[in-house]
């Protein structure tokens, strides 16, 4: 028999991650794998990577790159560019000046994929969002998750990316998502991820959805240049974790909306403020990341 704890999405919520390996250490698990997106939209990315440079360092631990990994790598590389404060693009440039060389350096080590083979049991592939790229998103039924499935070298994909916690076979193929440890859809907002039970001729996923310490993030939020950085993104994000309810990509494109609709024209990032706090106030979410009271029928 062989353990493994599978963590994705963890976007910098360190309190998040700090429970899933607790839980996971207390089950004996010594074995890790990480499918990406270990920072950005949560304050203090550095206590995250800590955490996975002492994954790495004492455990057996698998650990491959996300998109935003990608995203902070590609703006380094092309010399920085256009991100600015604001909530467009602030949370991306907050982390992005809350990292060190010796977090890109990492970055630029990790593959977008790998397979797990272990003598005595079956291999399996791993990935952020599929085997081929780090964005693509793999939702059930979908055509190119078919399409990526009838591909796959092994009987089963560990993949990332959508935060959505599900298992979907394809012609005896597997899909495994964990759910997102940092940023979790669904179940009130617990932290999940799962683990990988491996009994020599399968591995089946056990899903594990945990309360823990919120007000500790949020805290750490209220107190960060990431507000003020990402006002309107960071409340949507607070508004996640205290919910399990994600509305980021729906106040984002309500804010290009309107940007375009008065301005004639909406180019990414250069979406004022203005547009961005119309759309929080229109979907009930104040600053804080708080519910506003309504009435649901008017």
């Amino acid at each position: 028999m062989m353990d493994i704890a599978v963590f994705s999405d963890i976007h910098g919520n360190h309190s998040a991650l700090q429970a899933c390996i607790d839980y996971a250490m207390g089950k004996g698990i010594t074995r890790f794998v990480l499918l990406g997106d270990y920072v950005t939209d949560c304050p203090n990315p550095q206590k995250t990577m800590e955490q996975i440079y002492v994954l790495k360092q004492y455990f057996e631990t698998y650990i491959i790159r996300g998109n935003r990994e990608e995203y902070l790598l590609n703006y380094r590389k092309s010399g920085e560019g256009n991100w600015k404060k604001g909530s467009a693009s602030g949370s991306l440039l907050y982390t992005y000046e809350n990292l060190t060389d010796k977090d890109f350096n990492f970055f630029a080590s990790l593959p977008n994929y790998g397979i797990y083979e272990q003598k005595g049991f079956p291999g399996f592939e791993y990935c952020h969002g599929s085997p081929n790229e780090t964005s693509e998103l793999l939702f059930r039924e979908k055509r190119n998750t078919k399409k990526v499935l009838s591909h796959l070298k092994t009987g089963v994909l560990l993949h990332g990316h959508n935060h959505v916690q599900d298992t979907y076979i394809y012609r005896g193929k597997k899909a495994v998502n964990p759910g997102s440890v940092g940023i979790p859809w669904y179940h009130d907002g617990k932290t999940q991820f799962c683990i990988f039970h491996g009994n020599g001729k399968t591995w089946e996923e056990e899903y594990v959805q945990l309360d823990y310490d919120r007000k500790e993030i949020l805290r750490e939020f209220k107190n960060s240049e990431l507000k003020t950085y990402a006002p309107a993104w960071a409340a949507v994000t607070m508004h996640t974790i205290r919910t399990g309810i994600d509305l980021n990509q729906t106040v984002l494109l309500r804010a290009m909306r309107l940007c375009e609709q008065e301005r004639g024209v909406v180019k990414w990032p250069n979406i004022p403020e203005k547009y961005w706090a119309i759309a929080l106030k229109e979907n009930y979410i104040d600053l804080n990341g708080k519910e506003i009271p309504h009435n649901e029928e008017g």
